[in-house]
């Protein structure tokens, strides 16, 4: 650590606070590391643990039996026996393993969420998992029935205009449920002006009525700041922990680093991946399933993948799929957060006094509200991380200085004051 810090201080200006923690703080960390990695296998292992055992036990064909007695349609005998399984799934998954979770943010006072508002929160979360769910897998069910060679393949041209549709309702619809939001130039007007200095210099198209405060301290001490939405959605949210105790600098850091997304064409990029992953991901879950069928298929006394029980085979393979794939995912997303770091730093220059101090500062803001372990296991930071670890960000940050004499900026044009040493 000292090294590092000597390090960063001579390639950055004087900087030497790269991040760390008081002992206190330092050991619980390193303790809610431990916790966070525990639920995080937790889950993905609960997830395909629950769907091993709803086959095995029989579960899943005696939920299929209660469906076809609830209904001589397919389609409601489809929508009953999903119901049945995910909300079998949610008790038995996600309640304990969320519930887990909450409790250690409680005991690490990153939360101050009551137990009454964090059930409310997770059966309205229930809810909307229940709505989307359920039609899905209807719709694909159907598809299967009509189709069974080909209805991945139906299945994911039908997900485009339902992804995109997510991310330009998201903001208005699903957010509002869980926070709430205020226009920002009701109780900051001065953040406000300073964001518009990013916004103009970046070139994001986002006006001061899209800017919106969101009343995070009702529920946690977590820091952040980010952009949602996506054409006239497209907005600016900042929590109220972050506008209230961090200094401006920093949070224009934050901002600039959200607004690079945009810039960027991360958000089109993510889109674009997302939709031709699931291309390969559906097609690899259809061939997987039919594999499991193959061998475990008179075991489970299934014959079929459009028989109902043959759902739960799908969601299986999905399981599988989604748990083995994940480093690829989290590392494409560690690069991508890396350039918005690297944009956010440029984005400032010129607005703050010092970028390379600014973006250190916020990152040791950032890791001390959501105590992140300072030296995180390097393939604990490749499984599961999608963002650069804390720690690597602010060394980096620490180190990044174009603005030195024969260098220069990644994302912005040269100036004269580029090479003026600063």
């Amino acid at each position: 650590m000292a090294e590092a810090a000597a390090a960063a201080q001579s390639a950055g200006g004087g900087i030497a606070h790269i991040y760390s923690l008081p002992p206190a703080q330092e050991a619980l960390a390193r303790h809610l590391a431990h916790i966070r990695l525990a639920l995080h296998f937790g889950l993905e292992m609960g997830v395909l643990l629950a769907l091993w055992l709803l086959l095995e036990s029989g579960l899943a064909r005696w939920l299929a039996q209660i469906a076809m007695r609830m209904s001589k349609r397919a389609w409601m005998q489809t929508a009953w026996f999903a119901l049945g399984v995910l909300l079998v799934f949610n008790l038995m998954v996600f309640l304990p393993m969320n519930a887990m979770g909450h409790g250690a943010s409680l005991q690490a006072g990153i939360s101050i969420q009551g137990w009454l508002s964090w059930l409310r929160d997770e059966a309205v979360a229930t809810l909307l998992m229940v709505a989307v769910a359920v039609p899905i897998l209807v719709f694909g069910r159907w598809l299967l029935m009509r189709s069974p060679r080909r209805a991945w393949l139906w299945f994911w041209l039908a997900s485009i205009p339902v992804i995109l549709l997510g991310a330009l309702i998201l903001p208005e619809v699903v957010e509002p449920l869980f926070d709430h939001f205020e226009p920002l130039t009701a109780t900051h007007p001065e953040l406000v002006v300073q964001f518009e200095r990013v916004v103009a210099r970046t070139g994001t198209r986002i006006p001061p009525q899209r800017m919106y405060l969101m009343q995070a301290s009702a529920k946690g001490n977590g820091l952040n700041a980010y952009v949602s939405g996506i054409g006239p959605t497209k907005r600016i949210v900042v929590w109220d922990t972050t506008a209230d105790r961090m200094p401006k600098d920093e949070i224009l850091f934050i901002l600039a680093h959200e607004s690079g997304h945009y810039v960027l064409h991360h958000l089109a990029w993510g889109i674009g991946m997302g939709i031709a992953g699931t291309l390969l991901l559906l097609w690899l879950m259809m061939v997987l399933s039919e594999w499991l069928l193959r061998i475990l298929g008179p075991r489970w006394r299934i014959g079929s993948i459009t028989e109902l029980q043959g759902l739960v085979v799908l969601l299986l393979a999905l399981a599988m799929l989604e748990t083995l794939s994940e480093p690829v995912g989290n590392t494409i997303s560690r690069a991508i957060e890396h350039q918005a770091d690297v944009y956010g730093q440029e984005a400032i220059h010129g607005i703050v006094l010092d970028p390379q101090r600014s973006a250190v500062a916020a990152f040791q803001q950032l890791g001390l509200a959501w105590l992140e372990d300072p030296e995180p296991n390097p393939l604990v930071v490749f499984w599961t991380y999608d963002h650069p670890s804390i720690q690597s960000r602010a060394e980096f940050a620490a180190r990044y200085n174009p603005w030195m004499p024969g260098k220069s900026p990644r994302y912005f044009p040269a100036s004269p004051e580029t090479h003026s040493g600063k």
